[in-house]
């Protein structure tokens, strides 16, 4: 087709009928509704202030209205804008916890391999413990809850997904007892892009999802279990594990 690279492979995300260029489609479609809503909010903002108050008053209300569903529907771009680059989050997970555990007495390796099992996007190894963390890019209308400790995914068992997960930390685990000599727990933890998380944090079935934000506090939050010694010793024998020929960052 004219104009494509032959250089540059297709991003599935961006032909169109795929999910993501079909949400594009409809976002660009409801955009004068959505002017038309914001509009209207801001009009009775301004009736509401100007009656209550007055005219001053009603004015500064319909701005602070208008910018308040303006931002609603920014997070939602903003919350999606790696589901539909086709992308699944790693670059930006990456920068943040570089950027806020890195001088916080945590190493984290990015990259790793794990025969069997499949790749480890971020390695976290501090004084709260091993974290095994994967990205997880979903629809914005993907529903993500846990009920009795079972976690679903738009009313449907996510008990596959997060089995993976536990049995990739499990095996993480294996792989640094070898090398140390002694037993290391790994935590599981999923970062989700878009989608609806229930509160922003779930746990279920031995993983935490959570997102991205979240993720620097709920490392540091945990109880302490190694010294800056240990932290140390466990990070060079991770250093050992193999790179994934997948990943794109490796460190």
């Amino acid at each position: 087709m004219f104009g494509r690279s032959i250089y540059v492979p297709e991003n599935p995300a961006l032909i169109g009928g795929s999910p993501q260029a079909v949400h594009e489609q409809l976002w660009a479609q409801g955009k004068r509704r959505r002017l038309q809503v914001r509009g209207a909010l801001a009009a009775l903002g301004l009736v509401i202030g100007t009656v209550l108050v007055d005219v001053w008053f009603g004015l500064l209300a319909a701005v602070a209205v208008a910018a308040v569903d303006a931002l609603y529907y920014l997070r939602q771009r903003m919350a999606s804008s790696v589901w539909r680059k086709g992308q699944r989050g790693e670059r930006r997970t990456s920068t943040l916890l570089r950027l806020t555990l890195g001088w916080r007495g945590y190493r984290v390796l990015q990259g790793r391999n794990v025969p069997e099992h499949g790749q480890i996007d971020h390695l976290v190894i501090g004084p709260t413990g091993v974290m095994m963390v994967d990205n997880q890019a979903v629809a914005p209308d993907t529903d993500i809850a846990s009920y009795q400790g079972t976690l679903y995914v738009d009313e449907r068992s996510g008990a596959k997904m997060v089995a993976a997960l536990r049995a990739r930390a499990d095996a993480t685990a294996a792989l640094l007892a070898e090398r140390l000599g002694g037993e290391v727990a790994v935590e599981a933890v999923a970062v989700i892009h878009g989608g609806r998380l229930a509160r922003g944090l779930v746990e279920a079935e031995g993983v935490t999802l959570l997102r991205m934000h979240r993720l620097p506090g709920w490392v540091r939050g945990q109880r302490t279990r190694f010294s800056p010694e240990q932290v140390a010793t466990i990070a060079e024998a991770a250093h050992r594990l193999p790179i994934s020929r997948q990943a794109i960052i490796v460190r």
